[in-house]
């Protein structure tokens, strides 16, 4: 049987890019993020934040372009056996928005956008 994950405002996008995060401590290197959208990331990795922790995400875009990458801030929200999913700010400076929106269109024209009605999306979950 599968049960809808949750609602989404936007389509999560498969992506391989490297990702670092930054909190008040420590910085932790994912090889790659699981999926992307604009509301939030999804990492997989045995390194992760508690829930509630303000991060700093850096998505790498190339590994030969030095400087490359999508900065933005975000907030842990669950923690669980898929991954670490993190919840970018509702406050994303223009230059972070219009770089994660330009980001996000590349790998997906349309995904960038907000969903009509949000309701369960594609994820599922087998129980």
């Amino acid at each position: 049987m599968t049960t809808p994950i949750r609602n989404r405002r936007f389509r999560r996008i498969p992506i391989a890019y490297h990702v670092k995060l930054v909190s008040d401590d420590r910085i932790i290197a994912y090889p790659e993020a699981i999926d992307l959208s604009m509301g939030g990331i999804l990492l997989k990795g045995r390194d992760q934040l508690p829930v509630g922790c303000q991060c700093g995400v850096a998505i790498l875009l190339a590994n030969g372009d030095a400087g490359r990458r999508v900065v933005a801030r975000g907030t842990v929200v669950r923690n669980d056996e898929r991954g670490m999913a993190i919840a970018f700010s509702k406050a994303l400076d223009s230059g972070s928005e219009a770089s994660l929106r330009k980001l996000i269109h590349s790998l997906e024209a349309g995904a960038e956008d907000e969903l009509d009605s949000p309701g369960p999306g594609p994820e599922t979950q087998s129980e």
